[in-house]
């Protein structure tokens, strides 16, 4: 039996929990391997249960490998190897920690306004590491420490819950999609410009990049001043309108509030703007019976000119001749 079936699992949390506590002794590229591994395993797993209390288990393993990866995917990744385009380097939130009571409060400060399933996979992350380093951690004012921002930690997840705030995540449109879209006519953002700018070219397409680019141009005097993500968040809330203010117009089109709100990579209705995009005619290039037309029309003008020259250059001969 291979090495991780027999020790590693994924029935549960508390299992996924015990297989990366037990992976930390081993090689950093074989924990990603094998975490990676499992992830896989898991959602196979998935696709064949039924029970749903075992799905749930089988999800909270997979959100656990899965948040481990996200806060360990730099720091693991081999010297040697070139890493893909999914497993592109992001740098991380600077600032969050669980070592005490006000480095807890100062990373719940970090996190405001950031995507909410970041901020609830941010503190899960913390409140696992900070969970794995207590067994090592001898000192007894350390562990009341430790202790006092877990609590802060699992307090702030219960009212995250409780709250559902979850469901006030915006998910960012494609870049792709919105290139595809027009743009609002009567409202002419430049920090939406900006925005969108840092998106393609710096982020590349990647939202996670916006969590520590922040813009050129903000007048913020905060310090550090706001990065992307927490300004886009700022800027919907404003931009989003009730469920009285149409998104699409009696023809299928998007209103200019929904182009507004494309402009910061979101949309409330996604499927309906891949409709009305799907509708649209596509760009016709030239049909190669049109390019030969255009070089037979070149090619005829240029025919009566070629023999101009040439009557023109025999008046001139035969005026010589006579000469």
């Amino acid at each position: 039996m291979a090495k991780e079936e027999s020790k590693y699992g994924f029935k549960d949390r508390a299992k996924a929990e015990e297989s990366l506590e037990l992976l930390k002794s081993e090689d950093p590229k074989y924990q990603q391997l094998t975490v990676r591994g499992l992830i896989g395993r898991a959602k196979r797993v998935l696709t064949l249960t039924k029970a749903e209390d075992k799905v749930a288990n089988i999800k909270a393993a997979i959100e656990t490998f899965e948040q481990w990866l996200e806060a360990n995917s730099t720091a693991s990744s081999t010297k040697n190897a070139k890493p893909k385009d999914s497993e592109e380097k992001v740098e991380t939130v600077p600032g969050l920690g669980f070592k005490d009571k006000q480095a807890a409060e100062q990373t719940l400060k970090i996190l405001e306004d950031r995507d909410p399933d970041y901020q609830k996979l941010a503190i899960k992350g913390l409140l696992g590491s900070a969970k794995r380093v207590l067994p090592a951690t001898k000192n007894p004012e350390k562990l009341k420490s430790i202790k006092e921002a877990m609590e802060l930690f699992t307090d702030f997840l219960d009212q995250f819950d409780r709250e559902e705030r979850g469901k006030q995540n915006m998910p960012y449109l494609s870049i792709e999609l919105i290139k595809q879209l027009p743009k609002p006519k009567d409202h002419v953002d430049s920090l939406a410009k900006e925005f969108l700018n840092c998106y393609q070219t710096v982020a590349k397409g990647n939202y996670k990049h916006l969590r520590t680019k922040a813009p050129t141009s903000s007048d913020s005097d905060a310090d550090p001043k706001p990065t992307w993500d927490i300004v886009r968040n700022r800027k919907l809330r404003e931009l989003k309108p009730d469920s009285s203010v149409k998104l699409f117009d009696s023809d299928g089109k998007p209103t200019e509030r929904h182009l507004q709100l494309v402009q910061w990579a979101y949309s409330p209705q996604v499927e309906k703007l891949k409709s009305f995009l799907a509708k649209q005619p596509a760009k016709a290039e030239p049909s190669n019976d049109r390019k030969r037309s255009r070089t037979s029309s070149s090619s005829e003008e240029e025919a009566p000119r070629k023999g101009k020259d040439a009557e023109s250059s025999k008046d001139g001969a035969r005026k010589k001749l006579k000469k």
